[in-house]
């Protein structure tokens, strides 16, 4: 009787440890292409937040460990009090972003971010403004890196 409930045991382990490969392939191609349909921000397409404010990075397709640029355009009279990026998809902590002015409403940086265990990670940067009548603004942009 036990020598039977093995042998039913292990037929059920094969049987539930087999998949078909075909749901595999399909399942990484999906994959595949929902990270070919993710596209950072950049000059020619930048993300927007109240029609006033602009942003691009230097690439659309960024990786980890590589420094990207990122450009922000102000309305007269704003400045940036902080900036930071952070991990949507889990904790990353936070890594701080320093704007240098280059023109009247236009601030530029350079970060990086780390590599990660996925394919894909999304983060967040997160700019705190200061406009003309000393209101604070917390604006947020995503920002995609692959492996």
């Amino acid at each position: 009787m036990l020598k039977l409930w093995f042998c039913v045991l292990a037929v059920l382990s094969f049987v539930s440890a087999c998949s078909d490969p075909t749901a595999i392939i399909h399942e990484s191609s999906e994959k595949s292409e929902s990270l070919s349909k993710i596209e950072n921000c950049i000059r020619q397409s930048p993300c927007l937040h109240s029609n006033e404010v602009r942003l691009w990075y230097s690439s659309n397709v960024i990786k980890g460990e590589e420094e990207v640029g990122v450009t922000l355009e102000l309305p007269q009279g704003n400045t940036i009090d902080s900036a930071f990026l952070a991990g949507e998809d889990m904790n990353m902590g936070y890594i701080p972003v320093f704007f240098e002015q280059q023109e009247n409403g236009v601030f530029y940086a350079t970060t990086m971010v780390g590599l990660c265990t996925t394919r894909l990670m999304q983060w967040k940067l997160t700019i705190k403004i200061v406009n003309s009548k000393k209101q604070e603004q917390s604006l947020a942009f995503p920002l995609y890196v692959i492996l």
